[in-house]
């Protein structure tokens, strides 16, 4: 359960946007709704790493985040404060995935996805491995916010993609440096950005209208949207 910030207004009716937005377009995500407790909302996220046994008793299923996996302290979560760097993090899901193939192309869409929905904040704990049995997957995503809708927030982005740490600044050439950092072939991965984009920005047209204090959040979406297929135009150019 997320009450409402403080300090960020609108911030969980923001989560819920980004969160309903990544399921449309078909992303593996926790489901989360908006509630209400008195006279006050808060979101609701339903618990992926739970498993309800027929007698009726509760399972836990064990995560793991990016950080942890990798043997990164909270507290140095960022990039550019020693956490991992998406490099690391598709490597670390090429070697330990029970199905590589498919969480590592879940994995670029999520990055993919944040790098759309203006999220900055997309570091190495809010990606995370589930454990259940002997099989290990990526982890439904989670934690994902427009926080470039929040002037007062740092747009630098948490990791890199390609090189660069300004979302502003994403070249073609990033994106092709990205998709050699995930270990995709640049054709097939620069195809995928492109479709992926146009799914966010027919997708947000549709959301945003469901929400009425999220102007900003589909703002800066379509505005990213826009840029990324700017750049998928002329991604096969130097």
């Amino acid at each position: 359960l997320k009450p409402p910030s403080p300090h960020f207004a609108g911030l969980i009716e923001n989560e819920c946007f980004c969160m309903k937005l990544a399921a449309a377009i078909g992303l593996n995500v926790a489901a989360v709704r908006i509630a209400q407790a008195q006279d006050s909302p808060f979101l609701e996220i339903e618990r992926y790493d739970r498993r309800h046994l027929p007698d009726g008793t509760v399972e836990r299923l064990h995560q793991e985040d990016f950080c942890q996996a990798l043997g990164v302290v909270p507290e140095l979560k960022y990039q550019a404060e020693g956490g991992p760097g998406l490099k690391r993090c598709f490597e670390l899901v090429r070697s330990v995935s029970s199905v590589p193939a498919v969480d590592l192309l879940r994995l670029f869409d999520a990055v993919v996805f944040n790098y759309l929905i203006g999220n900055s904040d997309a570091h190495g704990k809010n990606f995370s491995l589930l454990y259940d049995g002997r099989e290990i997957r990526l982890a439904p995503l989670y934690d994902l916010v427009c926080t470039q809708a929040y002037p007062e927030l740092s747009r630098t982005m948490a990791m890199k993609l390609g090189g660069e740490r300004d979302p502003a600044s994403v070249m073609p050439r990033n994106w092709r440096k990205f998709a050699d950092e995930a270990g995709l072939g640049q054709p097939v991965a620069l195809r995928r950005i492109t479709g992926l984009t146009q799914q966010v920005l027919d997708a947000v047209e549709t959301l945003a209208s469901d929400f009425g204090t999220v102007n900003q959040a589909s703002a800066v979406v379509r505005i990213n949207c826009a840029r990324a297929l700017a750049i998928g135009g002329s991604a096969g150019r130097k």
